[in-house]
């Protein structure tokens, strides 16, 4: 929020404008943006009470006066609530600083929704500071929008994976953590065998379908840190990174990764087909994929040479007979 009102407090006497402390109640009373008073100590726990909020807050949150009064803002703190900006909140307050911040908070029914707020200090006339006030206000709905934003351009619509950006951008963080740990990576490029006959058979969404059912099979194969990518059309990438420092090792889990996928895709899918207007009925569909594996450690080649050595040697594994596993030897394409 980029909103900050001062108030001049020789303005609050002004003769100009009569009643003028009941007509900032009624605009405080009316405002979209959730108001909180409260005292302005103790900062450890139980926290500050909370002396007064404004009508939006009780109707944000579906709390009564009686639970809230008395009370502390960490009524509104949940499961999920970040600590680290909590930390942050805490320190500028125990400085009397003011203070911003985005919180994922909780209302009464257990429900989650952003809030973004600004803590400011109240000082009496002697100086002593006697209250928060804090002005919060909904982020729910920009935090969605922004989340779609990304969600569509990083990540697959149909298979919900990592897309080609987003697996560029890991391999190149991949790459500059290889150079720190010396620690080897693999990147596997697979390409389903032939998956045109699938779209031709039995259309577009039935080959859909597999893609889909490919892709939840291919995350079983690998850990939660390793990225596995739709790069495009049937093709898929996985990263494998932080391996070991000892090359055959790392070549060694390499190996059994890939022969684990390569396994596992062989395994029969069942697929929802109907086609000229008859019922809808299962059908079994076995598939392959060829993978081509390449090694890295650190930065002695760029990401886009890695992509092109796996992609050379998965068209090894595609003339070798398909369903097939091949290791890129930089030897063979100096």
């Amino acid at each position: 929020m980029n909103t900050q009102i001062t108030v001049d407090s020789n303005m609050l006497l002004s003769p100009s404008i009569p009643n003028l402390p009941r007509l900032l109640e009624v605009c405080i009373e009316h405002m979209n943006d959730a108001i909180v008073i409260t005292e302005a100590e103790p900062i450890d726990h139980p926290g500050p009470r909370i002396v007064w909020v404004n009508k939006i807050f009780y109707e944000r949150h579906g709390y009564r006066p009686d639970e809230v009064i008395g009370n502390t803002p960490r009524i509104l703190q949940g499961p999920d609530t970040d600590r680290a900006t909590l930390d942050r909140v805490r320190e500028a307050l125990s400085k009397w600083q003011p203070v911003r911040a985005e919180l994922l908070n909780y209302r009464k029914d257990g429900t989650s929704y952003w809030n973004e707020f600004e803590i400011v200090p109240v000082a009496n006339d002697q100086g002593w500071f006697t209250h928060w006030v804090s002005v919060q206000r909904d982020t729910t709905e920009r935090k969605q929008m922004e989340e779609q934003v990304h969600q569509l351009a990083f990540y697959d619509s149909l298979t919900n994976l990592p897309n080609r950006r987003l697996l560029c951008d890991r391999l190149n963080q991949a790459l500059a953590a290889s150079k720190r740990s010396s620690h080897y990576g693999a990147l596997m490029f697979l390409d389903l065998d032939n998956f045109k006959r699938v779209n031709d058979t039995h259309g577009h969404g039935v080959g859909d379908a597999l893609l889909y059912k490919v892709a939840k099979q291919l995350k079983k194969c690998v850990r939660e840190t390793d990225t596995v990518s739709r790069f495009g059309g049937d093709e898929f990438v996985v990263l494998l990174s932080d391996l070991f420092v000892d090359l055959a090792t790392s070549i060694k889990r390499a190996s059994i990764i890939a022969e684990k996928i390569r396994a596992t895709l062989t395994q029969p899918y069942h697929l929802a087909v109907s086609q000229d207007g008859q019922a809808e009925h299962q059908i079994e569909y076995r598939c392959s994929a060829s993978l081509g594996v390449v090694m890295f450690a650190g930065q002695q080649a760029s990401g886009s040479d890695l992509l092109k050595w796996a992609d050379t040697a998965m068209y090894q594994a595609k003339n070798a007979g398909r369903n097939a596993i091949r290791f890129y030897q930089p030897t063979e394409h100096a």
